[in-house]
């Protein structure tokens, strides 16, 4: 496998940071608020730095490096899961729920895509893996966010009724089925 990696040099970085921030600039000279001139130099230096983890990540290429990374990447996006519930699970469960369900869906997908698809050698080269859990999580986390939000919301909507169901002797599968089913088809 050669390396056919495009490398980016500081130079061009540093334009293209600047091309963000002269975007910024001239979107607020236009009276747009200064918070977006904020959150764009905020985003300039998170990329800077995304980009100097990576780098690193790219020249150590090590398959426990590459697997610190997604499991730092699971967290985080199991964090933002999280934080778009309206009713969320309270302790332990509110992140793991979301997390779990992220890493089962996500880590399997990315694996077969690297092994059968691309046919990367070794199959954890970060240059592959890494973008491609990027892709694969982003998705699965809108996914998982809205499927959980919509249960969560439809118990809590509809909660007497569960409660009723549950007093009537039902099961916790069969008092929540028509919830279940409603957030599965989301």
């Amino acid at each position: 496998m050669g390396n056919d990696m495009i490398s980016l040099s500081a130079i061009d970085l540093g334009i293209a940071s600047m091309l963000v921030v002269i975007l910024a600039v001239l979107t607020w000279k236009e009276g747009v608020s200064r918070s977006l001139v904020i959150a764009a130099v905020r985003m300039v230096i998170q990329l800077l730095l995304i980009g100097l983890v990576l780098n690193t990540l790219f020249d150590l290429a090590t398959w426990y490096w590459v697997l610190l990374m997604a499991v730092v990447m699971l967290l985080f996006a199991g964090r933002e899961v999280t934080a778009r519930q309206k009713h969320r699970f309270r302790g332990f469960w509110g992140m793991s729920i979301g997390a779990l369900s992220l890493m089962v869906s996500t880590f399997a997908i990315t694996v077969m895509t690297l092994l059968i698809v691309i046919k990367a050698a070794p199959w954890y080269t970060p240059q592959y893996a890494i973008p491609l859990l990027g892709m694969i999580l982003g998705n699965s986390m809108t996914a998982v966010a809205l499927t959980m939000n919509k249960i969560t919301s439809g118990a809590w909507q509809q909660r007497r009724e569960i409660e009723a169901r549950l007093m009537l002797g039902h099961s916790t599968h069969d008092a929540i089925a028509s919830i279940r089913t409603d957030s599965l088809h989301t």
